[in-house]
């Protein structure tokens, strides 16, 4: 299984009218790609570090499905047009995961 997490903030300028259409663009994303498991979405909630204002977490059962997902047309456009355009800055991490296991990695 794979976990793929996006955490991101948005460019100053971004109306909060753009701001709350991207985000509930994403949580039509699952109903879209039906590869997707165990969506969700959030504001950062830490007091140690505000980095990054949202982040979403989608998990697929395997690298071959997320991988379809990252390289779709509708992904590459969403990107393209709706994600960049408004964010001032992202990290994404995409990870195994093993169900009843704290670690893929090799320790």
């Amino acid at each position: 299984m794979m976990r793929h997490t996006v955490f991101f903030s948005f460019k100053p300028e971004v109306s909060a009218e753009a701001r709350n259409a991207l985000l509930k663009e994403y949580t039509t994303f699952p109903a879209q790609f039906l590869a997707m498991r165990d969506f969700t979405l959030g504001a950062n909630q830490s007091e140690r570090d505000d980095t990054f204002e949202y982040a979403f977490s989608v998990e697929f059962e395997s690298e071959v499905e997320l991988k379809a997902y990252l390289n779709s047309r509708e992904h590459e456009e969403h990107v393209r047009d709706r994600f960049r355009p408004l964010i001032r800055n992202r990290a994404i991490v995409s990870y195994e995961v093993v169900p009843g296991s704290v670690t893929t990695l090799k320790l």
